[in-house]
């Protein structure tokens, strides 16, 4: 198997605009991320009177939102750092990861919420309460954050945004059927 690595001066100049791109769109969802994050965290927790499940899980979407869109400004340093590989690289891949478990997970929330609501009326009302919503929310956070930082206590900092993974294929599989169930 023959492999170059020829590279021509056309192939870094798409690379650099591919980045410069990359720059632009980060500090604009950033910037815009930030702002709406902030008047959604106002509305939900200023201008709403009463608390309901609904608004705990919305709470904790914005909470988990936020947590990603704080990771942007490393995401631009570890952009134009290459070689800054290592801690960052893998704090900032874990909060992505909370994120998306936490987003994922709330979302589901919601719809077993909704279908209570709708299907079991009157068992509803012994079942749902924001306390419980709050209770769930919290214990997720607990679980994902733990399984985060155990990734990243076992992980490699050289291997950071690369797709080798050093987990048996098996356990892989079952995470993943976990995370998308």
């Amino acid at each position: 198997m023959n492999v170059s690595n020829n590279c021509s001066s056309t192939n870094l100049e798409l690379h650099h605009h591919v980045r410069l791109l990359e720059l632009a769109l980060y500090s604009l969802i950033f910037c815009f991320g930030a702002l709406f994050n902030a008047l959604a965290l106002w509305v939900f927790s200023c201008k709403m009177k009463k608390w309901t499940e609904t608004r705990v899980y919305v709470m904790n979407l914005v909470f988990a939102d936020f947590s990603v869109i704080c990771t942007l400004p490393s995401m631009v340093y570890l952009l134009w750092n290459e070689s800054a590989r290592g801690q960052l690289c893998q704090f900032t891949e874990m909060m992505y990861f909370i994120n998306m478990l936490v987003s994922i997970y709330t979302i589901s929330f919601i719809s077993i919420d909704r279908y209570i609501a709708i299907e079991h009326p009157l068992k509803a009302r012994s079942f749902r309460s924001p306390w419980r919503a709050a209770l769930l929310c919290g214990l997720l956070w607990l679980l994902v954050g733990s399984s985060a930082t155990l990734q990243l206590w076992q992980g490699h900092p050289d291997l950071c945004s690369q797709t080798y993974t050093p987990i048996p294929a098996a356990l892989s599989l079952l995470a993943i059927f976990f995370v998308f169930i």
